[in-house]
């Protein structure tokens, strides 16, 4: 057990650098948004290709990111019955959740997205239509897709090994989640 879960640290630090680097991708993205608007205002100048690269910025970072808000157990959860379960059920309904719905889910997204992206690279393919005037390899935005949903099982491999040894009593799990404050005691 502790090997699997020396492993589910070792997905944990993918995740968290995988977000560290979003991150900065998420500010070049609000100085291209900025730059563009500036260039089209004052200058009447735009370029297909650096639009494209607006939405190509949000798209991996909202595919990369996921792992890193299953980790920090910020998506949504829908705890109507939670709050009738203790640690130990919660424990339960979690790898549950996880291994009969989020990972096969992500596999087959990666399983069939991995196709176009292969398709895409091999051919040079591009994000050119009579739409689009962008030359952007569609390579790129294509393999975020595959990338974040193979990030996002692997998160969910780390958390299933963590609802494992809880249940197995070597180790207990980690709660981000936001508790109400019991009655009577103030936030700090």
């Amino acid at each position: 057990m502790k090997t699997a879960l020396r492993i589910a640290a070792a997905i944990d630090r993918l995740a968290a650098t995988t977000s560290h680097a979003v991150r900065w991708g998420l500010l070049l993205n609000a100085l291209l948004i900025a730059g563009n608007a500036f260039m089209r205002k004052f200058f009447s100048l735009g370029w297909p290709l650096l639009y494209d690269l607006q939405w190509h910025f949000f798209a991996a970072a909202v595919m990369l990111m996921a792992a890193y808000t299953l980790q920090r157990d910020e998506h949504v959860r829908v705890d109507v019955l939670a709050s009738r379960f203790g640690e130990r059920g919660m424990a339960w309904l979690d790898l549950a959740g996880t291994v009969l719905v989020l990972i096969p889910l992500c596999l087959i997204v990666v399983w069939v997205t991995l196709p176009p992206f292969w398709h895409a690279l091999a051919t040079g393919e591009t994000r050119a239509t009579r739409e689009n005037l962008s030359d952007l390899p569609a390579w790129i935005i294509k393999g975020f897709v595959p990338a974040g949903f193979l990030l996002l099982a692997l998160q969910g491999v780390a958390d299933a090994i963590r609802c494992v040894a809880a249940l197995r009593g070597v180790a207990r799990r980690p709660l981000h989640r936001r508790q109400p404050p019991e009655a009577g005691h103030a936030d700090a």
